[in-house]
């Protein structure tokens, strides 16, 4: 009996890890493909606007510019570049409840 629980329990954890690479957990409900723009076009020494947001418990880095952006989206690696920018190095990993921190605004509209 053990044996097939094991059994039951290794196939159920490998239907988990094919799902979450082939599917993913991360919601694409407003994720949109954002086009590159070319060397060109980017400031490299400009930062983009910002707002700055208390953080409460339980938020995160990518809830917040979720928010604050519900239409318009960003590679997950320029949000995390842009927020140690605007915050003097500080990693989003490192954000602490209680505290205010400049989040960017991407969309035009803001």
């Amino acid at each position: 009996m053990k044996k097939i629980a094991f059994l039951f329990g290794a196939l159920l954890l490998a239907y988990i890890i094919f799902f979450d690479l082939n599917v993913g957990t991360i919601p694409t409900k407003h994720i949109a493909t954002v086009a590159k723009a070319s060397n060109s076009e980017k400031k490299s020494n400009s930062l983009p606007k910002y707002e700055k947001v208390q953080v409460k418990n339980g938020d995160t880095v990518l809830g917040i510019i979720e928010s604050l952006n519900p239409d318009y989206s960003q590679p997950i690696s320029q949000i995390t570049k842009d927020f140690s920018n605007l915050n003097s190095g500080l990693s989003p990993t490192k954000i602490q409840a209680g505290k205010s921190y400049k989040f960017p605004i991407y969309s035009s509209q803001k």
